[in-house]
């Protein structure tokens, strides 16, 4: 019981988001379960997540408006902090999952074409009730002012102002296992200071 208390310890303390001198980095494993709390529902449900220098991928399974397995793959783009704005390019594969052959067959005919302009118009209907995120054609936007945990961290008081007017995230990457975030100061600090 204690070797096994000891090594569920290390693993949930290996999975903790690392600091670093200029930003953060949160496991694999630890953004999937956050993912999975946040999103599984009746409709959705996150399998797994697998972050890659490139070419990252989020696995899915949805059960509207057909019973399909869903491969999301990503890259962020270079991050608009004036907006607020964490920016990535996806696109998505997928295969229908039915037990009927009839149901598979034309579950994989709707999923090509959910590959194309209707698997955009599926996905939005998917996320709708999420404020935070925007599709657009191959372009998912996730809106930082709109996300209630992140909230609190960039309203959260420091010398006088909130925490998100002293620091800006940089650039956000993925490595094997692992979401990089570089954060810096605001050009307004920056200048005060060689002032």
């Amino acid at each position: 019981m204690d070797d096994n208390w000891q090594r569920s310890l290390i693993r949930g303390w290996q999975q903790r988001p690392t600091l670093h001198r200029d930003g953060v980095s949160l496991q694999e494993a630890w953004l999937l379960r956050k993912l999975q709390q946040a999103l599984d529902g009746d409709s959705l449900q996150i399998d797994g997540l697998s972050l890659l220098s490139r070419d990252s991928t989020l696995h899915l399974t949805i059960h509207q408006p057909l019973a399909a397995r869903l491969t999301l793959h990503f890259d962020f783009l270079p991050i608009n902090w004036h907006s607020r704005l964490i920016q990535l390019r996806y696109h998505v594969q997928g295969e229908a999952i039915s037990p009927s052959t009839t149901r598979r067959l034309l579950g994989g005919l709707l999923l090509g074409a959910m590959e194309g302009a209707f698997g955009h118009k599926a996905l939005q209907q998917l996320t709708r009730p999420l404020d935070w995120l925007t599709l657009e054609q191959d372009i998912a936007s996730i809106d930082l002012t709109q996300l209630p945990a992140l909230q609190q961290w960039l309203d959260y008081p420091l010398l006088g102002k909130p925490l998100g007017e002293h620091l800006i995230i940089k650039a956000m990457e993925t490595c094997p296992g692992q979401l990089r975030i570089r954060l810096g100061r605001t050009a307004n600090q920056t200048q005060t200071q060689t002032s």
